[in-house]
């Protein structure tokens, strides 16, 4: 952390306030300062007019109500915070459902608290003048995984080369992507749109679902029956200046069309996902898709990715073949393998966790090197290893 932070620790236990002061005394990028609560209130936030810029939650047995109070906050008065409780499963997932950022028990270990705390500094410094990456993901042909694609390239750029990811799903009438990661089916994409002007990143985050690996997804949950004509493009378009703000990478799943929401997505994106199958018909609506992106829209043969899913060398259709009726050098080749694809969708379990060393997951995680122009990040974040040792007991 190059910046001091004020960190706040905040709790009804002394002993375990004590425990973390000592675990961070010797950090000298951090300005901590805790407060014991015992005026009633669960809020650790309770009448502080100076916010904290980020806060270590230390719940107790009344863990629903302490955690009730953060979610009752305005997004206007939260702020990044690491919770601390009990070995339990169901107050992690409700901590993650509230909005925190890390989950520990005690012991807990102090080189991933403090990792934790500076993943929280980087997100806290004043945006880069370069604006993250806008990444779009669009079916050749109804079918060809584009969903799929976009869901675990998303994943693989946190998991794997441990960037700050936000995933769109921009299907406003059946969109699904929170099933892919076992979310509710939740989500403030309208709400975020209809905001978008008069939101900052902190707000924005207030929108998202949240997952373990550390992935924000923002999706649509409303029941009313939207089209694309319901969206403001102009507040659309204020929205995807705020997360290329937030997040380095932002990916989103588009629906086969083309209409004034998903050109406004497709001519902002330093990249174009092209999906289809490697099969005659998918090539041909392909072929067409392409020819509207071209002429129509101004995008650059350079801006444009064609990926061929399920692809396999038996058949008679070759690479050769694709990249000549579509006019293009190079494509990226997902290999077939739809019993493992289907569990990780059944699971609602992500598909580098369900088959890590499946030719479909080092695909994807090349694509998300090459996309990125970053390598594979060995060491693994301690939220996936805490969540992971919580979820198995």
């Amino acid at each position: 952390m190059k910046a001091r932070m004020n960190v706040l620790v905040a709790g009804r236990n002394a002993q375990e306030l004590q425990e973390l002061e000592r675990i961070l005394e010797h950090q000298t990028d951090l300005r901590l300062s805790t407060r014991l609560i015992t005026n009633g209130h669960s809020d650790p936030l309770y009448n502080i007019v100076d916010l904290p810029d980020a806060l270590i939650f230390c719940t107790t047995v009344a863990w629903e109500d302490e955690l009730s109070s953060l979610d009752a906050r305005p997004a206007s008065g939260r702020v990044p915070t690491v919770v601390t409780g009990p070995d339990n499963t169901q107050v992690m997932r409700t901590a993650m459902r509230v909005g925190a950022r890390d989950y520990f028990s005690f012991p807990v270990p102090r080189q991933e608290l403090v990792d934790s705390l500076d993943r929280i500094a980087r997100e806290l410094q004043p945006a880069s003048t370069e604006a993250g990456g806008l990444i779009s993901v669009i079916n050749a042909k109804g079918g060809s995984g584009a969903s799929t694609v976009a869901a675990t390239l998303a994943h693989s750029l946190v998991e794997k080369i441990d960037q700050q990811v936000a995933l769109l799903d921009m299907d406003l009438q059946f969109g699904h992507l929170a099933s892919y990661f076992d979310l509710p089916e939740a989500g403030g994409l309208v709400d975020a749109i209809l905001r978008a002007d008069s939101m900052d990143r902190l707000a924005l985050e207030g929108h998202m679902m949240k997952h373990k690996s550390g992935l924000h997804l923002l999706g649509n949950s409303s029941d009313q029956l939207l089209v694309p004509g319901d969206i403001d493009e102009n507040q659309l378009h204020k929205l995807l200046a705020l997360l290329r703000s937030r997040y380095e990478h932002t990916v989103v799943d588009l629906p086969r069309q083309i209409d004034g929401v998903t050109g406004l997505l497709l001519e902002s994106s330093e990249r174009v996902l092209l999906v289809l199958q490697q099969s005659i018909c998918h090539v041909q609506d392909a072929r067409r898709m392409l020819h509207y992106m071209r002429h129509y829209m101004g995008i650059a043969d350079e801006r444009i990715g064609v990926v061929v899913n399920r692809w396999d060398k038996r058949l008679a259709l070759t690479i050769g073949d694709i990249e000549k009726a579509l006019g293009i050098d190079g494509v990226t080749c997902i290999p077939n393998d739809f019993a493992k694809v289907a569990e990780s969708a059944n699971l609602g379990i992500p598909l580098l966790e369900v088959a890590p060393a499946s030719p479909v997951s080092r695909s994807m995680v090349r694509l998300a090197e090459d996309l990125s122009g970053k390598k594979t990040v060995t060491a693994q974040s301690g939220f996936g290893r805490v969540w992971r040792k919580l979820a198995g007991a």
